[in-house]
């Protein structure tokens, strides 16, 4: 081969090793959509993005999350589906949106099963927990992490509540799976299952009177301006299950599947922290807002009322182990 050939030869072999580089460095990026129901100034939005902004330090780039909050994407119910078919990656919502995925998910539920935050935490965190995230695999979701919605607690529009006569009749936004529905029905209200993101222009027109959410949730997405009286209940603990599409997660790299891992363990703490730092300063803010907040709170007569009867059901349901194991933690 003369000089002038070889130089074209290797010209061609450059401009060909140049081309097919480049599908090679555009997959080495792997852009994961995350949607979630919370407003963009809530402590699940705010976890998300410091979830994102760890991922794609540690990837160096690799993995890229782009966070779409305020049901953007869609409501609970119909993300959960497009990440079980691939058409979102990512997605969190309060685990009674996964119950029927797992009537196992049920237990955690209960109202006033949880002592505090440490309990719960200890729940998700350790034994129970980890039953959980396996759980979900066979539906092609890949738990990542435990994160929260928070303790419940009530708010109401036109009487405040204190006792379990003052919720009878109310018709309650509250969330669909049959612990909470038959929890409210068991009070004598009217449980209303309703998506996140259609919940204060039902408030406003008064299609509900009540609803019940963490005082961040309530807080953030500015249900005070349509509620009048809030009582610190805390009846239930709402945790919040991150999950990934399994196949997405099992065509990762390890290295890369760590990130998303450690990142979303990480971001949980971040949430928690920044939940209960804020916590006196929501509540101060709501009075300031023009709510009346309730904080001495009884729950005896309301654990009266249904908690024998949610306990059974579910043991009827799922068997005895995962309650005892969360009423078993010291």
């Amino acid at each position: 081969m003369n000089h002038r050939l070889f130089l074209k030869a290797a010209l061609l072999c450059a401009t060909v090793g140049t081309t097919l580089a480049l599908p090679l460095a555009a997959q080495a990026q792997t852009k994961l959509r995350f949607a979630h129901a919370g407003p963009e100034t809530s402590s699940q939005h705010l976890a998300a993005l410091e979830f994102a902004k760890t991922v794609k330090e540690r990837s160096q780039g690799k993995l890229e999350v782009q966070v779409f909050p305020g049901s953007q994407l869609g409501n609970d119910a119909s993300v959960i589906g497009g990440v079980r078919g691939g058409s979102i990656d990512l997605m969190m919502a309060g685990s009674g949106n996964f119950a029927g995925l797992n009537s196992r998910f049920e237990v955690l539920d209960i109202p006033f099963l949880f002592r505090d935050r440490e309990h719960a935490y200890k729940a998700v965190d350790q034994q129970v927990g980890q039953e959980l995230i396996k759980a979900l695999e066979p539906s092609g979701l890949k738990q990542l992490a435990f994160w929260e919605v928070g303790f419940r607690s009530i708010t109401t529009k036109n009487r405040a509540v204190r006792t379990p006569a003052d919720v009878k009749g109310l018709k309650i936004r509250t969330q669909p799976n049959p612990v909470h529905l038959q929890a409210w029905k068991l009070l004598g209200s009217n449980p209303v299952p309703m998506p996140l993101g259609e919940l204060y222009g039902a408030l406003e027109s008064g299609a509900v009177d009540a609803q019940e959410h963490p005082i961040e949730i309530t807080h953030s997405a500015k249900f005070y301006e349509v509620q009048k009286h809030l009582t610190l209940t805390r009846h239930a603990f709402t945790a919040m299950p991150v999950v990934l599409n399994k196949a997405k997660f099992d065509s990762l790299t390890p290295d890369l599947q760590k990130v998303l891992l450690d990142a979303a363990q990480e971001a949980k703490l971040f949430q928690r922290a920044l939940n209960q730092k804020n916590e006196a300063a929501i509540i101060a803010d709501l009075r300031k807002s023009g709510m009346s907040v309730i904080e001495n709170f009884d729950p005896a007569p309301f654990k009266a009322a249904m908690g024998d009867e949610l306990r059974k059901a579910h043991i009827a349901k799922n068997g005895p182990e995962l309650l005892a194991a969360v009423e078993a933690i010291k």
